[in-house]
């Protein structure tokens, strides 16, 4: 079957991009991936045909900006409560304000012209949250937290039961503030942070959030200098810095959002989840043709990559898949990153590899015993 897969490389990061459907390959650098790093990856996947693939699923693992679901779904909650509405406007230079000059960023704005969604260099909430899950835009989580408050963003982990996620935070400020927006000298930046505690960096983290939330001027985020030299440097000091969290839960919260469940689904909520998430990936006629849903989201920092993939097929079928892939090393980080759609596409439609990777994990745990 063919589906949505094309992978823009910028740097050290990738990130997945819906532009046409081309035909996927399954990626067999995966399987022998995992079989020679055990400790390397976590994974779930579950259908509603009692099929059950698991591995690591019980150990906090690196999730990154897969929180940013959690965000989206406080983001259609307030929406069903009339907080605001998902087609009011809102200036680019409000989100932009929040990026550490991305290329997601740049990617992001390129579509929303070249698909006219901007009106006058405003852009809908509606499509500020598309582009926080189709394009991870980090920027645009930021600006999310600002609308929908700390609180009630760090609140719906509860809400939402994702009780192992730990405490989240404003991740485009701790992307800038751990790329020495002031240019300290580079090895007194380094060490500083590096001896942060997980609070004081945090702490650190909400300042920059606030400075840039009443940035009105932009003269502070004009005044900043990045790198690009220094890119993959600074990134490595978030590695033990960003969110962790169960890829049983998140895999759980993919069942809950394919099934459309009443635990977090309440009055209309479905409906704006459907225009703000799965529309775009749905836009392609080929997958009309094959699901009535689906739902993606990959994140990649330098030495991580993770998925979470869900989706509802015509003919009945039901399955979710979440994989986290932690302490890369470079060669491995492209590698995975570049195949990462194609790997969770492939599980989904191809019973041969489904096969294969089962068959895979009961190596590793053979293996292991």
């Amino acid at each position: 079957m063919r589906t949505l897969s094309i992978v823009v490389f910028f740097g050290c990061l990738f990130i997945s991009k819906i532009t046409h459907a081309q035909e996927i390959t399954p990626p067999s650098y995966f399987l022998e991936f995992m079989e020679e790093n055990p400790d390397k990856f976590h994974l779930t996947y579950n259908d509603n045909f009692g099929r059950l693939i698991k591995w690591n699923d019980d150990e906090l693992s690196t999730v990154g900006g897969l929180v940013y679901w959690i965000y989206v779904l406080e983001y259609v909650r307030q929406v069903n409560n009339g907080n605001f509405s998902p087609t009011e406007r809102v200036k680019l230079d409000e989100l932009e304000k929040f990026d550490a000059n991305s290329n997601k960023m740049k990617i992001w704005h390129d579509y929303l012209h070249h698909n006219r969604k901007l009106l006058k260099e405003k852009v809908r909430i509606r499509e500020v949250v598309s582009g926080l899950i189709n394009f991870t835009t980090d920027a645009n989580s930021d600006y999310l937290m600002s609308l929908l408050s700390i609180d009630s963003v760090q609140q719906a982990v509860r809400t939402f039961h994702m009780h192992n996620t730990t405490a989240l935070f404003p991740m485009s400020s701790a992307i800038i503030y751990a790329h020495n927006p002031y240019q300290e000298e580079e090895n007194a930046f380094v060490n500083k942070l590096k001896s942060e505690n997980l609070q004081e960096f945090r702490q650190h983290t909400f300042q920059m959030f606030d400075t840039l939330t009443h940035d009105s001027t932009g003269l502070v985020k004009a005044s900043f200098q990045f790198r690009p030299d220094k890119h993959k440097k600074y990134a490595a000091l978030l590695t033990d810095r960003l969110p962790l969290g169960l890829v049983s839960d998140y895999n759980l919260l993919m069942q809950k959002i394919n099934e459309r469940s009443n635990d977090i689904f309440w009055g209309d909520m479905a409906e704006e989840w459907k225009k703000a998430v799965e529309a775009p990936l749905m836009s392609s006629k080929v997958m009309q043709e094959h699901y009535k849903h689906c739902g993606r989201l990959v994140y990649s920092t330098v030495n991580s990559v993770s998925i979470t993939l869900y989706g509802t097929f015509k003919d009945g079928k039901r399955a979710q898949l979440t994989a986290t892939f932690d302490d890369l090393t470079e060669t491995e980080h492209i590698d995975l990153a570049l195949a990462i759609n194609d790997f969770g596409f492939s599980i989904f439609e191809n019973k041969e590899y489904f096969n294969q990777l089962k068959q895979k994990i009961e190596i590793i745990r053979l293996k292991k015993k």
